[in-house]
């Protein structure tokens, strides 16, 4: 009679622990500063779908305060790119010019919907920057976030190229 007892308690926990929904722990995508050589400011980056979904438009709202330069219309960018694990970019940058000029220290966001999704590695980095391009189109960044998405957690080099 003790082992069906302890068989009973022993199932009827099983069916409780079966029946409880569990909700999977994901991780949030975290922005973090990007490692640079030059002082840039960071930026606060929130994303619509996390982790973003290959194939699948993205949006972006970012937002930040430039301490030491100034954002000019029509030429200031703001640009997101995809690096796969070995930092090799994998789908063209989506950039986007600011509409107003806005002074150093001056609080602003910046959004960006439908921002396309490459074909997404299991690991790879999400790089967003604001600066102004130079003659070679490279992104010379003032301010700049960068996130890990999948595998550890460890920083890297992220280059801004268009």
């Amino acid at each position: 009679m003790k082992n069906f007892s302890f068989e009973f308690i022993l199932f009827a926990l099983l069916l409780i622990v079966n029946a409880a929904p569990f909700q999977l722990n994901k991780r949030a995508t975290t922005f973090m500063a990007c490692p640079s050589s030059a002082v840039i400011d960071l930026l606060t980056v929130k994303i619509g779908t996390d982790p973003p979904e290959s194939g699948k438009p993205e949006s972006f709202n970012v937002s930040g305060k430039l301490t030491r330069r100034d954002i000019t219309k029509n030429q200031t960018l703001f640009a997101i790119q995809y690096n796969d694990a070995a930092e090799n970019v994998i789908a063209d940058n989506y950039t986007q010019t600011f509409n107003d000029s806005i002074k150093a220290g001056t609080q602003f966001t910046v959004s960006a919907s439908d921002v396309p999704t490459p074909n997404l590695p299991d690991e790879y980095f999400i790089t967003v920057a604001v600066g102004d391009p130079d003659s070679d189109n490279i992104i010379f960044a003032f301010a700049c976030a960068f996130a890990k998405v999948g595998g550890s957690s460890e920083k890297s080099k992220i280059i801004i190229n268009n």
